[in-house]
C-alpha cells in the first residue's frame, strides 16, 4: 500500500524506468531535472544523473537546435509540440520522434515533459524500401529498353516490319513511363491521367469518363496492379487477344473509387492452377476494397471499388 508521496514517487520512477521511451522532465528554462533509466541507456550513459542539470537543447546537434528550440517555446506557451530529428549516439546515427508537453501548476507552465521514441529502425526500413523501389524502377527501365532493342534487331533489314517494330517500341517506351510514374513516390498521381496513359499502352481500350482524383502511392499501386492483371487476362484469353475493344471507366461513389472494366469475350472453362482472377481479388481486398464480376450476354463486367482513404 502506498502511504506517502515518497512511496508514490518511487513507484512512478520504477514504472517510467520500464518504458522503452526516453522520458525527461525539464524546468521551464529547459534544464534537465529528471531522466528515466531507459533514456540514459538510449543515450549510452552509465546513469541518468549524467544528464541532470544540463540544458536539453544543447544535447542536440547544432543543425537540429532550431526545431528543438521552437518545440520548447511552443510547450512554454501551453501547446503540445512534436518534431522528428536525428543525432549521433556513440558512432551510430539515430532518429527520434519527440513530443514536448507543458506541465502546468496553478495554472502556469512550470515544467516541460519530453517523451522521445527511437524510430531509427523505422527510418532504416523506409530507406531500404525506397532503395529497393529505386532499383526496381531502374531494372524496369532497362527491361523495356532491352525489349525495344530486341524488336528493332529482329526487324533490321526487313522493311515490311519497320512500322511494326516502331509501334512496339513506342508502346514499350510508354509502358516504361507509366511504370516510372506509378512507382516514383515523388510524382503526383491523378487517376484519370494514369488510366489514359495505360490505355495508350495496351491499345483497343476505349477510355470513358474518369474522375480527376489524386491518389496516394499505396492506392495507385493497388489500382495499377489490378488493372494490369485485367489487361493480362484479356491479352491472353479475352477481347484484347482478338483485337476487340475494352471499355474502361471510373467514378467516385459513396463507398470509394470505382474502376469499371467491360469487354466482349468468349468464356471458356477455368484452367487448373489459374491464378489471374484470384490475384486480382487479393490485390483489391488487400487495399481494403472489393471486386464484383458479372456476365451480361457475351460481355464481362468487372467493377473494382477502392477506398479513397487507406
Amino acid at each position: 500500500m502506498l502511504e506517502t508521496i515518497e512511496d508514490v514517487s518511487a513507484l512512478l520512477g520504477t514504472v517510467l524506468d520500464q518504458t522503452h521511451d526516453c522520458i525527461k522532465l525539464l524546468d521551464r528554462d529547459g534544464t534537465i531535472r529528471y531522466v528515466n533509466e531507459r533514456g540514459a541507456i538510449a543515450m549510452e550513459l552509465r546513469t541518468p544523473s549524467e544528464l541532470l542539470g544540463l540544458k536539453w537543447v544543447e544535447r542536440w546537434p547544432s543543425e537540429a537546435r532550431p526545431v528543438v528550440e521552437r518545440a520548447a517555446d511552443e510547450a512554454r506557451s501551453g501547446k503540445v509540440a512534436r518534431f522528428t530529428a536525428s543525432r549521433v549516439i556513440g558512432n551510430k546515427l539515430s532518429w527520434w520522434d519527440v513530443t514536448v508537453t507543458p506541465v502546468r501548476s496553478n495554472p502556469a507552465v512550470e515544467h516541460l515533459l519530453v517523451i522521445a521514441r527511437d524510430m531509427t529502425a523505422e527510418v532504416q526500413e523506409r530507406e531500404r524500401a525506397e532503395a529497393v523501389s529505386a532499383e526496381m524502377r531502374h531494372r524496369l527501365r532497362n527491361a523495356m529498353t532491352i525489349a525495344s532493342a530486341l524488336v528493332h534487331m529482329a526487324a533490321r533489314g526487313k522493311s515490311e516490319l519497320q512500322d511494326f517494330a516502331g509501334e512496339v517500341s513506342s508502346r514499350f517506351a510508354q509502358l516504361g513511363r507509366v511504370q516510372e510514374l506509378i512507382l516514383d513516390p515523388a510524382t503526383k498521381k491523378i487517376f484519370s491521367q494514369i488510366m489514359r496513359l495505360l490505355g495508350d499502352v495496351y491499345g483497343h481500350l476505349e477510355i470513358g469518363p474518369l474522375p480527376e482524383v489524386e491518389l496516394d502511392d499505396r492506392l495507385m499501386q493497388a489500382i495499377a496492379l489490378a488493372f494490369g492483371e485485367l489487361a493480362t487476362n484479356s491479352l491472353k484469353y479475352g477481347a484484347l487477344k482478338h483485337g476487340a475493344p475494352v471499355q474502361v471507366s471510373g467514378r467516385v461513389a459513396d463507398d470509394g473509387l470505382e474502376l469499371i472494366w467491360r469487354e466482349e469475350t468468349v468464356f471458356g472453362q477455368a484452367r487448373d492452377g489459374g491464378q489471374g482472377l484470384n490475384l486480382i481479388d487479393r490485390i483489391v481486398q488487400a487495399s481494403g476494397g472489393r471486386i464484383e464480376r458479372c456476365v451480361e450476354g457475351r460481355q464481362l463486367v468487372v467493377k473494382a471499388t477502392f477506398p479513397l482513404t487507406m
